[in-house]
């Protein structure tokens, strides 16, 4: 059994944790969290693009949470997608 990353909190540090722990949960609800964040970024940015006068410093700000937002998506696809790599290994019969 490997250990598996969690999604990133920030510091520049990565952190493992193994499988079927109690760390396991925390890194799956870090992973929610940040999907729901990244959800409520980009419905404000797209409410912030319909509307007809919006300044040039709340778009950037905007942009800004979207941007960050987005690269923690994405740190936490690429943890799911190595958790699947992982799974699949396991799962390969031994020559």
């Amino acid at each position: 059994m490997q250990l598996q990353r969690m999604p990133a909190d920030g510091s520049g540090k990565r952190g493992f944790y193994q499988p079927g722990g109690v760390l396991e949960v925390l890194a799956e609800g870090l992973e929610e969290n940040v999907l729901s964040v990244a959800k409520v970024d980009v419905e404000r940015t797209e409410a912030l693009l319909k509307q007809e006068h919006m300044t040039k410093h709340e778009l950037a700000r905007a942009l800004t949470f979207l941007v960050a937002s987005a690269r923690q998506a994405v740190d936490v696809a690429e943890c799911r997608a190595e958790r699947l790599d992982s799974l699949r290994a396991d799962m390969e019969p031994d020559d």
